[in-house]
């Protein structure tokens, strides 16, 4: 598994905005993909910075999905400026109870 983060540095004022546009992203098209195994998205207050962290099989599976969905991608997102990262687990930690 690897992860595809997401870093849109949105400012304050549109913190709100960005995770709506991603929440409704999520839920209507990318949850539905085969090689997708979940999200979380993340804000920074301080800096105006939401973080969308996803799960694929791999981060080639999340290339093909958004270059095939770029007419759908692109208008809810695109003026957010997204700025992409191909991420392999090193270690994952897990509750010891």
């Amino acid at each position: 598994m690897e992860i595809v983060m997401v870093e849109f540095e949105v400012g304050a004022h549109r913190v709100a905005d960005c995770v709506a546009a991603l929440n409704e992203l999520m839920a209507t098209v990318v949850s539905k993909q085969k090689h997708f195994h979940g999200a979380t998205v993340h804000i920074e207050e301080s800096s105006g910075t939401v973080i969308n962290m996803m799960k694929w099989d791999k981060a080639s599976d999340f290339v093909e999905f958004r270059d095939s969905n770029q007419d759908i991608i692109a208008p809810v997102l695109g003026h957010f400026g997204p700025k992409g990262r191909m991420l392999k687990i090193a270690l994952e930690v897990m509750p010891a109870h």
